[in-house]
């Protein structure tokens, strides 16, 4: 290849870290560095390594990188570097095997925790638990921590290795690794630390983790069957599946992904009660509404499968049908709620307790709820009684009305609110019910006060009719008559109706006063009229 790849470049842009890191020499940034570089290294033999035509995976390499060998080995770190070495090479048949289900973000994310674990087996004391050990490493991890973007690669392979025996393949990359140890070891006992045989060993044993990392991927993504690899147990895909779920939920917030890797894990025909109620757990804790039942799917599954942890299960089952029944019970206590909630709480409550039958505040639970259903039940009866005298008495205001017996209407009509008023609004139903009819009541007052109005000012009318053909006694009359007309009418002033009522009364005293005028001057008039024809009649008596 021939060409250096300046890290400091490539470290341009690089996901940031996770926030759980192992402590291991190879500190973070170094991992990444080392990813980084190994990244055009090694799509050099396979052109499309970690990416797609449209989406690359880099960031998820990354992540890998940073998180370290435990993603190997179940969040746990290696006892050894020979549990080490072995899960590079279980990792390879696995890998290649997964290879099937896809190359996306948690392949890529699982091939730089590969790399992780690669790179920890090639640095001296990266794996060494002794005491003295991990005050090495911690040393070591900070010098090269602070000097790896001044870290330069130069290639020393023409072609990558395919690797058919990992533990060897390791061994042999690892040639150096006893005198590289003691020579650090050595230096940082005397004071120069990095200074010795760090300060030019670091870069090498940098480029060999950039090598001995793009070798084994190419392992793992090289497309040519290997018929003589060993494939990895059922159980190791089994769980692979599991994490892929786990990291895309997880971590990547795809549930479109996650589902996808759920069918691979469907496929696979898994008769594995733990690994389904993780399954579940994991859709579950995702918390959308479609990863919520699956979850609850896969926990109902696992229940009744041999193995299982049928009490732990069954809490969390309870649990889930506990808060749907939680959630019912507080829907109902709302106003206008479904006739469904509470038996939707009581369905839940009881199939809570055949999961947890031993749950005291389940139970209670069950009591209460059909204490609430006895309740509504009696409330919504007696409902039913106060909407049925309603009915009657406003059947009675019609028959007044039709009489003309307005205030009486008026009365019977207002007895007939106070009585709709008094309707639980608990119930949509009837609530709506009385609703309507208080509304139609009110209408039917407002008509019957209309009515009256109308009444009273034909009345008024009719007076002045009769002053108009000098009938003053019936105009009188019928001016009196308006207050009487008007007494159905609620005294209330503030009102447009009450307004109205006021203003017909005043004009009917004020008419009243107008008439008594009015016929002393038609009677002084008449006089007048009489006084004049005696007068013209005695004239004409003379003259003849």
């Amino acid at each position: 290849m021939g060409r250096r790849v300046i890290i400091s470049a490539i470290l341009l842009g690089i996901v940031t870290a996770l926030a759980a890191q192992e402590a291991v020499a190879w500190g973070s940034r170094a991992r990444r560095a080392i990813c980084a570089t190994a990244v055009p290294v090694e799509r050099k033999a396979i052109s499309n390594a970690f990416r797609t035509e449209d989406t690359s995976y880099e960031e998820d390499l990354f992540r890998g990188a940073v998180a370290g060998a435990s993603v190997l080995n179940r969040g746990k770190p290696f006892a050894s570097e020979a549990e080490a070495i072995a899960a590079i090479d279980n990792e390879i048949r696995l890998l290649r095997d997964v290879r099937k289900f896809g190359l996306g973000s948690y392949f890529a994310f699982r091939m730089g925790a590969v790399a992780a674990t690669v790179s920890d087996l090639l640095l001296p004391f990266s794996m060494d638990t002794s005491p003295h050990g991990q005050a090495l490493k911690q040393r070591i991890e900070a010098d090269i921590e602070a000097r790896v973007d001044s870290f330069a690669y130069l290639s020393r392979q023409k072609d990558r290795e395919y690797v058919r025996n990992a533990p060897l393949f390791i061994e042999n990359r690892r040639s150096f690794y006893a005198n590289a140890g003691a020579m650090i070891a050595d230096d940082y006992r005397r004071g120069s630390g990095y200074e010795g045989y760090l300060k030019e060993g670091a870069q090498s044993l940098f480029a060999q983790c950039v090598d001995t990392t793009a070798d084994v991927w190419y392992t793992i993504l090289r497309p040519d069957a290997d018929p003589g690899m060993v494939a990895p147990s059922p159980e190791a895909v089994c769980w692979y599946l599991v994490r892929e779920v786990q990291y895309l939920l997880g971590e990547k917030k795809n549930f479109y992904q996650a589902t996808k890797a759920y069918d691979n894990f469907v496929s696979l025909g898994i008769h594995d009660a733990v690994a389904i109620d993780t399954m579940g757990d994991l859709f579950y804790a995702f918390g959308s509404e479609d990863a919520v039942e699956r979850g609850v799917r896969e926990w109902q599954t696992a229940y009744e499968m041999a193995g299982a942890d049928r009490r732990s299960i069954g809490k969390k089952l309870s649990a889930h049908y506990a808060k749907i029944g939680d959630a019912a019970l507080e829907a109902a206590a709302r106003p206008g709620a479904s006739e469904q909630e509470l038996p939707n709480a009581l369905n839940a409550f009881t199939r809570a307790l055949e999961y947890e039958q031993t749950n005291d505040a389940i139970a209670d639970k069950i009591t209460e709820t059909n204490a609430a259903i006895a309740d509504r039940k009696a409330r919504r009866e007696l409902n039913v009684s106060i909407i049925a005298s309603a009915e009657k008495v406003k059947a009675q205001a019609e028959k007044s009305r039709l009489a003309s017996d307005y205030g009486n209407a008026i009365a019977t009509y207002n007895q007939a609110m106070g009585l709709y008023e008094a309707v639980d609004q608990d119930f949509a139903d009837q609530a709506n019910t009385a609703k309507e009819s208080i509304k139609q009541i009110k209408k039917n007052i407002t008509d019957i006060i209309n009515q009256v109005l109308d009444a009273a000012s034909d009345t008024i009318d009719k007076g002045n009719k009769a002053v108009d053909e000098h009938r003053f006694e019936d105009a009188n009359a019928e001016y009196e008559r308006v207050p009487n007309i008007l007494t159905v009418i609620p005294g209330d002033e503030t009102t447009t109706q009450g307004k109205e009522k006021r203003t017909l009364i005043e004009m009917a005293k004020k008419k009243i006063d107008e008439c008594k005028v009015a016929k002393q001057r038609w009677e002084e008039l008449q006089r007048q009229r009489e006084e004049a024809a005696k007068a013209a009649a005695a004239k004409a008596g003379v003259k003849q």
